[in-house]
């Protein structure tokens, strides 16, 4: 108590005798700023984000876009969902960022933004680019280049693209997920993703689309999602990246009617997917390979409702190799008997 005493007549006749101005006496927020100049003087490391320097733009000026931060990850995200045309997302990004690295954009469930523009983000990059749920139609030749050497998913599914420039594709140096499944498009070039040394996940499906080329030096690819397109014939080296860890091919529900001789990597436990297709047979020379190489989790080869025959072209597959039981159990012939219930006798003679 008297101490308290003592420093109140101490603060008071300081204040008489004009030592301390009592209108300048330091503010909390005084001395959190002078805290700040002294670690900047000090050299001491200064965090991405510390209060005083908040790394989102100001909020009126990318409304109705929303910038938050994420103060565990130290990570700044982009949500444009409610942006209302091409024209008012050029202008957001014509804002003042302090931050030009982000980690996420998003846009989902939009109506208006037919079109992602050329140079549209102005030079800001992000790791994650979202466009899915949404009434995009066209994302243009540079529309996605300031973020080349930083994004690593890349997600524009359930959309209407009917134009994305595949060319640019190479450019992409992180590049980790790519999805671009229910969309519109008419054809993919499959040579458009040859070197994506990074490229783990691959999901073109469901856009009805024509798959030109060969998926090739792919060496870190883990699984790719080709089914719901429209392949009739599948050549050889098709789907060669040199990869070890393909886990997953799904080619289901095309009009695939041919399969070339090593027509895909020869891996352990890799599953390839044909079902609901229009194979009449099952070629020795080209899936016997496939089969050999063989899984323990599953069958490998599923070839579930295609009309195959059923003749001695499969009787390789009832050898003494028992080869079959690397076949799935909904393998059926084109008179609806399922492949596993055949009597091997019937083979005897071929």
């Amino acid at each position: 108590m008297k101490s308290h005493i003592i420093i109140l007549l101490y603060i008071g006749v300081a204040c008489v005798s004009g030592k301390i101005n009592p209108h300048e006496y330091p503010t909390p927020s005084d001395v959190y700023n002078q805290r700040k100049i002294h670690m900047k003087q000090s050299g001491r490391h200064q965090p991405e984000y510390y209060g005083y320097e908040p790394p989102c733009p100001d909020a009126e000026d990318i409304a109705p876009c929303v910038c938050t931060y994420d103060t565990i990850y130290k990570a700044t995200d982009l949500d444009c969902s409610a942006v209302e045309s091409e024209e008012q997302l050029k202008q957001i990004f014509k804002a003042d960022f302090p931050l030009k690295n982000f980690r996420k954009f998003h846009i989902e469930y939009n109506n208006n933004l037919k079109v992602l523009e050329g140079g549209v983000f102005n030079g800001i990059s992000f790791q994650e680019i979202k466009i899915t749920s949404s009434d995009l139609e066209v994302v243009e030749l540079h529309a996605l280049d300031s973020s080349y050497e930083t994004v690593r998913d890349l997600l524009l599914y359930g959309n209407k693209i009917t134009s994305f420039p595949f060319d640019e594709l190479s450019q992409f140096s992180k590049l980790h997920d790519f999805i671009i499944h229910y969309n519109l498009l008419s054809v993919i070039p499959a040579d458009a993703f040859h070197g994506l040394t990074t490229l783990d996940y691959l999901d073109i499906a469901y856009n009805n689309a024509e798959i030109v080329g060969t998926f090739q030096d792919l060496p870190n690819l883990r699984v790719i999602y080709l089914d719901h397109n429209n392949i009739t014939t599948i050549p050889a080296q098709f789907i060669n990246t040199g990869s070890s860890r393909v886990e997953h091919i799904n080619l289901s529900f095309n009009n695939i009617v041919s399969v070339e001789p090593g027509a895909f990597d020869i891996l352990y436990d890799q599953i390839i997917n044909m079902d609901e297709n229009s194979l009449s047979t099952l070629d020795e020379a080209t899936w016997r390979p496939y089969l050999e190489a063989g899984g323990w989790a599953e069958p490998v080869l599923h070839v579930g409702v295609n009309p195959l025959v059923c003749g001695c072209d499969i009787a390789w597959l009832f050898g003494r190799d028992h080869l079959l039981y690397q076949v799935d159990d909904w393998a059926t012939c084109n008179d609806g008997k399922f492949m596993h219930s055949l009597d091997p006798s019937i083979f005897v003679n071929c």
